[in-house]
């Protein structure tokens, strides 16, 4: 009986060990998830502020652009914009402009989950619906469009791409006097700055998907409620989705960005500083409207072949 008694009082000391264990790690780990959460709401509300001083500056930078040149558009010049690629959403009043290579597929897919897309021109849009647009830097909104346009493996195979890439072959022979083989399927990215140097130049409206933002979207007229930016696109999209009250319903994918650093030195090191200075000409009002510098992100480029 001894025994047995000595032995039931280690086995309820050594239980109350155990207990005393668990509760112990489970205290503590109710004080990391509160310190996690914590920390996370101080960096959800730093993030906030950050996010919130950039938007008053993009929307400053716009206004006083817009106000210098004089681009400032009235009700009577609408009817000559073309506003047709527009999304718009009824239910939420939201207006947003999709521009090709600054996740414009991710905010579709997005968007559509909401209410379904409608395309074209909303009504009172000025009063009523919150107005939003993203944007990206220029030069590598450039090159990564004729990286997906000229390189990359589905529009290599698309029939209407490859009837562009002929006809932009077609072009540079006709306009530019370049002696290439229109028939060939290798367009190189110093012949695809000439083809956009030249359209421009010869007052074409450029593609889409290397169209100036400026004139996708007109900012000036439209004067948009909000404008992110592709090097900033989580922070600006969750801040987007905050403020027009639908980040309960939609969530935006998680993403981070890619140095492009080596790619952009690699493309446009093929460059002449003219042909540089002649594409900053073309996207002049997307550099100084949208807050981005020149050369900028072209910088070791620049200094590489002899520029100041």
């Amino acid at each position: 009986m001894k025994c047995f008694h000595l032995w039931l009082r280690k086995r309820t000391l050594r239980l109350l060990s155990t207990v005393t264990l668990l509760v112990f790690c489970l205290s503590l780990i109710a004080w990391v998830i509160k310190t996690d959460e914590s920390d996370t709401e101080f960096r959800d509300e730093f993030n906030t502020k950050e996010v919130n001083a950039n938007h008053n500056l993009r929307t400053k930078l716009m206004h006083e652009y817009c106000g210098k040149t004089g681009k400032y558009m009235d009700d009577s010049q609408e009817k000559h914009l073309d506003l047709s690629n527009f999304i718009v959403l009824e239910k939420y009043k939201l207006v947003y402009c999709p521009v090709p290579k600054v996740s414009c597929t991710v905010w579709k897919n997005l968007l559509a989950k909401l209410d379904g897309l409608f395309l074209g021109r909303p009504t009172n849009y000025s009063q009523t619906y919150t107005k939003f647009m993203f944007v990206r830097e220029p030069f590598e909104r450039l090159l990564s469009a004729y990286r997906d346009v000229f390189l990359g493996w589905w529009k290599r195979s698309a029939d209407f791409w490859k009837s562009y890439r002929k006809r932009v072959r077609e072009y540079l022979v006709s306009s530019g006097r370049l002696g290439i083989n229109t028939s060939a399927d290798n367009t190189t990215f110093e012949e695809f700055a000439t083809y956009v140097v030249l359209k421009h130049r010869n007052g074409k409206d450029l593609q889409e998907h290397w169209r100036p933002m400026y004139d996708l979207c007109h900012p000036c007229y439209i004067q948009f409620d909000f404008i992110g930016h592709y090097e900033t696109l989580m922070d600006d999209a969750q801040f987007i989705l905050r403020k027009t009250n639908v980040d309960d319903k939609v969530q935006f994918p998680e993403w981070r960005p890619t140095d492009t650093n080596d790619l952009m030195q690699k493309y446009y090191s093929n460059l002449t500083l003219l042909r540089i200075a002649q594409l900053q000409s073309v996207y002049k009002d997307d550099l100084e409207l949208f807050g981005y510098t020149f050369p900028g992100v072209l910088q070791p480029v620049v200094d590489k072949l002899g520029g100041t």
